[in-house]
């Protein structure tokens, strides 16, 4: 496995949390489209069990273990 794969997949969960965040905020102003929230929490569902896989296959190998831990993401 990749670090450079890992640190991008991280980096694109890091976006779609950030952009929910946004859009719960547009919505309790009551300026936001919940269909757009939905769509956010699959992308946000997909990058994390990528990463769940990523982590996964490569038990064993310190270094995704190492960058996986370095950003703060589970």
């Amino acid at each position: 496995m990749d670090e450079e794969r890992i640190l991008q997949a991280i980096a694109e969960l890091e976006k779609w949390e950030a952009r929910r965040e946004r859009v719960s905020a547009r919505i309790e102003q009551g300026d936001g489209d919940a269909s757009e929230l939905d769509r956010i929490e699959e992308q946000v569902a997909h990058y994390e069990r990528l990463l769940a896989d990523m982590k996964r296959e490569s038990l064993g190998s310190s270094d995704v273990s190492r960058t996986i831990a370095r950003t703060g993401n589970p």
